[in-house]
């Protein structure tokens, strides 16, 4: 598969009538229909494999409800969860209500003991579920165990939240629930009606949880898997602390859980929410101990561009991959028989992966960060734009060295949601361009042996990245309704300023008092709003400033010809 001298088989000129024909994929992760034929294996993915952690953190947009959505529909990508029994909890749950479910019915109890029974019950419950919906069920008596527990809890009404559920079943019943989360018994007696009392019926959720985990190994399963997403949604002020509190108890219920080998959770939490919940129950060193922190590096950013660029121009069908593969100098690997059949399309993944497992993964890496690169300067231009606000000039920069600075936020991550929303503003610029300018033609042209469309301009990529920008502006006015309205404040009084710090928001933010000011800079900058710039231990001498991704960029007059 060495370089062609001839024009390879691309479509010369490229068809741009078929430009807003490119499909990318969703930017979140629930919706993505090409998430599977696009997974990228990043490094934080390869942990994710080994099935050590239960807690998934990961900035919004990071790929949390794509690894969520692969583990619910069995995704073959995922094989070392293949034999498990896959149970998802994705119930969105109103925290004012659930505050006051505690509030009404059990004023003296400890809130946390609480959650953690709702927590327990709610596990075992949606795994009793999943268990029942085999064939036989229930075929032995720890089946017969885990269906009068379905049969006690009023597992029929189907349609109602964990919470309906449980104030449901207390209400019309005379009933008792015991459990134990660490060393720590918990037992609470519910009848919450004026009708008639009923005999009184014992839940107790160990015998359960005995029950349920010899049923998956009886069914032979490896263990259930809890998939638990929607906990994380964005709150404010009094639902905020329920909601601290409610996850916290998870976290400790997930910890009690981890001493019994068939059962296994799956958190997927926002990063920012993470950082602010209180770990003194646990330990943090424990917590963090148990946590798979989602995060992409420059190379794992590119392969998710090229991948989505990949797609997206086979699913148009303007090209197919040995069509890529065959107009890319590769010439330099002087490649190996098993190399080339490992690029064949038309050769099956299951030789590709005994391929894979003998070659070293170095050169293999590195034959990888040639074709990314390869497909992604078959429609990007070799350099970008990069325009200096301070000094109101523009130049030119490495298009590989643009993706690197210019998509990082406060904390130095770039997030897939980033570059696809980029994506997409590129192509709608682009096939504007060629709406507007009809006589324009994207031809094949050969650059460094490699052959490569004049597709997207360098203008309309510039134009696109401050497009891109203003949503991930509008994204970070809406995380938090608590600090909307300051958010607001601080972007329309900002000016050209990329440098902010305690005085300054006090100065310039309306109303706003010492603590609000502390907490609203701590949030601006958990979210990647904002970087230190200026260390100090004192929120209130600290100086922060603005990382690339979010600072005003101006958009240069008109196009600069490429020397």
């Amino acid at each position: 598969m060495s370089q062609k001298k001839s024009t390879p088989s691309l479509p010369d000129p490229f068809p741009t009538d078929k430009l807003r024909l490119l499909q990318f994929g969703s930017a979140d992760g629930h919706r993505d229909k090409v998430a599977e034929h696009a997974f990228i294996e990043t490094s934080s993915v390869k942990q994710f494999y080994l099935n050590q952690h239960s807690i998934i953190v990961g900035a919004i947009g990071a790929g949390k409800s794509t690894l969520f959505a692969l583990l619910k529909n069995h995704s073959e990508k995922l094989e070392s969860y293949k034999d498990d029994l896959i149970v998802p909890l994705e119930e969105a749950l109103s925290f004012n209500e659930l505050a006051d479910f505690v509030k009404n019915h059990y004023p003296d109890k400890d809130e946390k003991t609480l959650y953690q029974l709702l927590w327990k019950f709610s596990i075992l419950l949606k795994i009793a579920i999943e268990l029942s919906k085999h064939e036989g069920f229930p075929n032995n008596d720890y089946e017969k165990a885990v269906n009068n527990f379905l049969d006690d809890s009023n597992s029929s009404d189907a349609y109602s939240n964990i919470l309906n559920k449980f104030k449901k079943l207390i209400s019309n019943a005379n009933v008792k629930f015991e459990a134990k989360v660490g060393d720590n018994p918990i037992a609470i007696e519910a009848g919450l009606s004026d009708k008639e009392p009923k005999p009184q019926k014992k839940i107790n959720l160990e015998e359960v949880q005995r029950a349920i985990s010899d049923s998956i190994k009886v069914r032979n399963f490896n263990c259930a898997t809890v998939i638990i997403d929607k906990i994380d949604k964005f709150m404010a002020g009094a639902e905020y602390n329920v909601q601290r509190q409610y996850i916290g108890a998870l976290l400790e219920v997930d910890d009690d859980l981890s001493a019994i080998q068939n059962i296994n959770l799956k958190v997927f939490i926002r990063a920012d929410l993470f950082e602010r919940l209180d770990f003194a129950a646990l330990g943090y060193d424990k917590v963090h101990d148990n946590v798979i922190r989602l995060k992409w590096s420059h190379d794992e950013t590119l392969r998710f561009l090229a991948t989505r660029i990949m797609v997206g121009l086979i699913r148009a069908k303007i090209c197919r991959p040995e069509e890529i593969f065959q107009s890319t100098d590769l010439t330099e690997f002087d490649l190996t028989w098993r190399e080339k059949l490992f690029l064949n399309p038309s050769v099956p993944n299951i030789v590709k992966n005994l391929i894979n497992k003998k070659e070293k993964s170095e050169r293999v890496t590195s034959m990888y960060g040639k074709f990314d690169k390869a497909i992604i300067t078959k429609v990007f231009p070799r350099c970008a734009i990069h325009f200096c606000s301070k000094e109101n000039k523009q130049s030119e920069l490495d298009i590989f060295d643009f993706i690197k600075s210019h998509f990082l936020d406060g904390n130095g991550i770039c997030t897939p949601r980033y570059m696809l929303i980029f994506l997409k503003e590129v192509v709608e610029q682009v096939a504007s361009y060629y709406d507007e300018n009809p006589d324009q033609v994207s031809e094949l042209v050969l650059v460094e042996k490699d052959f490569e469309w004049d597709l997207f301009k360098k203008y309309c990529v510039y134009q696109a990245y401050v497009t891109a920008k203003d949503i991930y502006i509008k994204n970070i006015e809406t995380i938090d309704s608590t600090w909307t309205k300051n958010v607001n404040v601080l972007l329309a009084k900002r000016g050209n300023k990329t440098k902010f710090d305690y005085k300054w928001i006090r100065a310039n933010i309306p109303d706003i008092s010492e603590s609000e000011a502390v907490d609203f800079l701590s949030f601006l900058q958990v979210i990647g709003f904002l970087k230190i710039s200026d260390a100090h231990q004192d929120i209130k001498k600290r100086g922060y400033e603005l990382p690339i991704l979010y600072k005003l960029s101006n958009m240069p007059n008109k196009p600069i010809k490429r020397d």
